[in-house]
């Protein structure tokens, strides 16, 4: 009975539950129980019930091993990672997520704007749909404590460890659900500019950005904030979840359109799945138009992520059965260069799908959950600090979509004692793996943390989309702005109006400013705004008097990097003259009466893969299309970027154009510098 129970226990390391009501156990059994449980500091035991005072102690014992682990300094890995399906519009990336998620299939699902964010919790063959907010400090700190199986026994002396968070003062206007805002709060209500976010002593505190927070307050545990999250259903359930990988599943819309905005969301880390449709790769008229989308993405992730995995999945299998061998074969031919980073799928190259079948759906999870779970990027371990500092910042996402590094995240950041490095590597962290949008290119950028993803995915969305698939021209019609609208679809210019009504009339100064400042928009006229992006392509534009070639075909000129140039050429042509016929447009040409005081032409030739200009006085033209080359490439592409600069047929020598470096300013302060 119940002391063969006990002795069974005295050496047992792996049992985690055990159930003895209606046992008769007895007070005499239950201590018997109590008694080897004590002298057994390897027991695994999470939850007794049935024993009497044996219940107590097991409970007791791991509520404190698991406030200890709380307020103690160790690590754990953070099993999250980014996926990113991407691939030409409508070849099935919305249905392979969705199929992932084990949703039914839907042939009349909507074409993606922008990109869709799912969150999944991958446990064996099971991918579910993540919806819950999780408590990522409590969750760490358990499988921390599962991870060891060596533990203390439950009456030694309690060992003093150093705090790890520094509390708010007691005052009820600093309390957790203090109502009072910070100035950056205040302006986010109003929805102010970036600049005004920007802090003006930043250089100064930069000099000190390896410092430690000083806190002369006093210290509490970080137990005492989160001790309310222990139960034994919480440790229980985390020990059978103490294998689960949590995916972020990023849905990119394919259409052309998005490729420049595309830029901002993509990571270095993470995976990436490429997805095309099988039976184009087959089609004599759809052939080259699928191979040049292909060739495409293929240059576009390895740019972006040279060194993450790489899965080609084709869809619509289930029509081409016969003729896997040939696609195999085209692919194999497309992506030589790239063969380090693609994952094969046994004797092929890709891996075949089908949808609306479920073919092959279950070989696709298992591939991306063992690149996931052996992606070095999944090693990297994380404090219980970085966690309780995560859960506080998406604690705000029910009021608030965006966060001020001067305001709420400083704020946070201080209460868990992060220094100002530490907070940034952080938040890099939490941007990769998907949780946050946390972009670092300029001053004014660092300083904002986007909580909700899918909020400024959804904004941009509203202005940057197919006009062809995503727009309802009628709808404007209703409400008094379809030459707007018009303008805006065909031309590429928004007026202010149409702005405001696209984002609800919310938050619309911060959006804009946010485009100008991601080089997704610009200036245009009195009250208007350019977004390149939308202009329509022009074949019969004429041939051009090039001077300068700016050659990037060792690799590829990849979208947006043409678009975002003549954002900035706009935005310096605007401080020297009026809009009035002074610039020409259209998707891949731009004319400007007066550029630095020249006449100045540029072409975007992608057969060439090359930027073309055209300037009586070139060499100061090309100076200042360099420094802005410069600021691209820094500030988006991750400075990999690789093109060479060639005058009269002379290649320049690569050099500063400027004695500041352009990627770290601001756009005003960029532009100003150009002078």
């Amino acid at each position: 009975g119940a002391k063969d129970i006990a002795d069974a226990l005295k050496v047992n390391t792996s049992l985690t539950s055990l159930d003895l009501y209606n046992n008769e156990i007895g007070d005499e059994g239950a201590k018997d129980i109590a008694d080897v449980l004590k002298a057994n500091p390897m027991s695994a035991l999470i939850s007794l019930s049935g024993a009497g005072e044996a219940d107590e102690f097991v409970k007791n014992r791991n509520r404190q091993r698991f406030l200890d682990t709380l307020n103690g300094n160790e690590k754990a890995e953070f099993a999250r990672l980014r996926v990113m399906f991407v691939g030409q519009g409508r070849a099935g990336k919305s249905a392979t997520v969705r199929s992932m998620l084990g949703k039914p299939f839907s042939p009349e699902w909507d074409s993606t704007v922008g990109a869709d964010v799912s969150e999944s919790v991958v446990n064996g063959s099971s991918w579910g749909d993540e919806t819950d907010q999780i408590d990522f400090a409590s969750a760490l700190a358990v499988k921390m404590m599962n991870r060891h199986k060596e533990m203390k026994s439950s009456s030694p002396k309690r060992i003093e460890k150093s705090p790890v968070v520094a509390p708010l003062p007691s005052s009820s206007k600093t309390e957790m659900n203090n109502t009072e805002t910070t100035k950056g709060d205040q302006l986010q209500n109003k929805g102010h500019q970036l600049s005004n976010f920007v802090d003006k002593d930043q250089n100064k505190k930069d000099l000190k950005r390896n410092s430690p927070v000083k806190n002369d307050r006093p210290k509490k545990n970080l137990q005492e904030d989160i001790v309310r999250e222990y139960d034994e259903e919480l440790i229980l359930e985390a020990h059978e979840r103490k294998n689960d990988l949590a995916l972020s599943l990023w849905d990119f819309g394919g259409q052309e359109v998005f490729y420049t905005m595309h830029h901002i969301f993509l990571t270095k880390t993470g995976i990436y799945v490429l997805v095309f449709d099988t039976r184009e790769l087959l089609d004599l008229e759809k052939m080259e138009e699928a191979k040049k989308y292909l060739l495409f993405w293929l240059r576009s992730i390895n740019m972006h992520a040279p060194q993450a995995p790489l899965l080609l999945v084709g869809t619509f299998c289930a029509e081409i059965q016969d003729e896997m061998r040939r696609v195999d074969k085209i692919l194999r031919k497309l992506s030589k260069h790239f063969c380090s980073q693609i994952v094969t799928n046994e004797s092929l190259v890709f891996f075949p799908i089908d949808n609306k079948e479920r073919l092959n759906i279950q070989e696709l999870r298992k591939a991306i959950e063992h690149e996931a779970r052996n992606d070095p990027a999944m090693k990297q371990e994380v404090s219980i600090r970085w966690m309780a500092f995560l859960d506080d910042l998406l604690s705000h996402k029910s009021s608030k979509s965006y966060l001020t590094m001067n305001g709420d995240v400083n704020h946070v950041a201080n209460k868990f004692g992060l220094s100002r490095q530490e907070r940034y590597i952080a938040l890099g962290l939490f941007h990769e793996r998907g949780l946050i949008i946390h972009l670092t290119a300029t001053e004014a950028l660092q300083n904002i943390v986007i909580v909700k993803p899918q909020w400024i995915i959804d904004a941009l969305g509203k202005v940057i989309r197919d006009s062809s698939i995503h727009v309802d021209i009628s709808e404007y019609e209703r409400d008094g702005l379809l030459d707007d609208a018009q303008l805006l679809f065909e031309e590429g210019i928004a007026s202010r109006d149409l702005l405001g009504y696209l984002w609800n009339y919310d938050q619309t100064e911060f959006f804009i400013d946010l485009m100008k400042r991601t080089m997704l928009m610009s200036d245009y006229q009195q009250d208007g705004f350019l977004i390149p992006s939308l202009l329509k392509e022009n074949k019969d534009m004429g041939a051009v008097d090039t001077r300068c070639v700016v050659d990037f075909s060792t690799t590829f000129l990849p979208h947006g990097v043409f678009q975002r140039l003549v954002c900035l050429c706009v935005e310096y042509v605007s401080r020297k003259t009026s809009f009035d016929d002074s610039i020409r447009m259209n998707k891949n040409y731009a004319h400007f009466i007066a550029f630095a005081d020249q006449e100045v032409e540029l072409v975007e030739d992608l057969s060439r893969q090359a930027i073309l200009v055209s300037s009586s006085d070139i060499e100061k033209v090309v100076r200042i299309l360099s420094s802005m080359l410069l600021k691209i490439n820094g500030n988006v592409m991750g400075g990999r970027l690789k093109y060479k600069v060639l005058v009269d047929g002379k290649e320049l020598q690569p050099q500063k154009t400027l004695d500041i470096q352009p990627r770290t300013l601001d756009i005003d302060l960029f532009l100003d510098s150009l002078d």
